[in-house]
């Protein structure tokens, strides 16, 4: 009853939801943290949480890596993280990925924010559409996350019989050996396991979020206009 009368509440406008934060700021947010009534916290985090780091975030006019993606002669920027266009000219991405590959940034206080609500135990999650890998470089295991858009942490052959896994040290030593990583078995294009446009979200995006979002007592969002989907839809969730 108490769900039919919340749902009904926030969809009708029929009776009053029940007050969560005495105060809708973030000091209310902060005393909600400290109340013992919030033991899940949920994150949900883009590219604005490393720009302070130095990696430029995809939309920001002027600043943005869809903004100064020129010198790589592309049809329109975002064919930069299609799979189609990757699969026939991956050069472009390879030498996107020199510029910004993990282990070149530190990072940020809101990585490390994160870190700070898993040590007091109530992280419940990470949802990332980040691939930098700094929310692992300050402390989070791959339990605490989810990294929707995937990570460089892997790498696969995309090679249709084969699938052969490689591992972060491999592909840095094909990039910064301006290289094209090749895969040592079958000679197919090596891709890192960000997932592309035209490509599926990992399996666990999907089904940590059936088990996350009925445990959540409260989600946080930093750092993302909230314009990709479906990551963007976890927020109705």
């Amino acid at each position: 009853m108490d769900f039919l009368r919340d749902l009904f509440s926030r969809t009708l406008g029929i009776g009053t939801p029940e007050k969560v934060l005495d105060e809708l700021s973030l000091e209310g947010v902060g005393r909600f943290l400290l109340s013992g009534k919030c033991k899940n916290v949920v994150f949900m985090v883009g590219a604005g949480i490393s720009t302070s780091a130095g990696i430029p975030d995809f939309r920001s006019p002027g600043s943005g890596l869809y903004a100064n993606l020129q010198k790589y002669n592309l049809p329109y920027p975002e064919a930069i993280f299609e799979i189609g266009f990757f699969k026939q000219n991956p050069e472009p991405f390879f030498a996107l990925a020199r510029e910004l590959y993990p282990g070149q940034f530190k990072p940020t206080i809101c990585h490390y924010f994160i870190k700070l609500m898993k040590e007091k135990g109530l992280l419940l999650r990470c949802y990332t559409q980040n691939i930098d890998t700094l929310e692992r470089v300050a402390g989070l295991t791959t339990d605490d996350l989810v990294e929707a858009h995937g990570t460089f942490h892997t790498s696969h052959c995309i090679g249709t019989f084969c699938g052969e896994e490689y591992q972060l040290p491999w592909m840095k030593e094909k990039i910064f050996s301006d290289l094209i990583p090749k895969c040592d078995k079958c000679n197919s294009l090596v891709k890192p396991d960000i997932v592309f446009f035209g490509e599926s979200l990992p399996s666990r995006f999907f089904s940590a979020l059936k088990s996350d979002f009925q445990k959540v007592d409260l989600l946080i969002v930093m750092g993302t206009s909230l314009q990709v989907q479906p990551f963007a839809s976890l927020v109705g969730k």
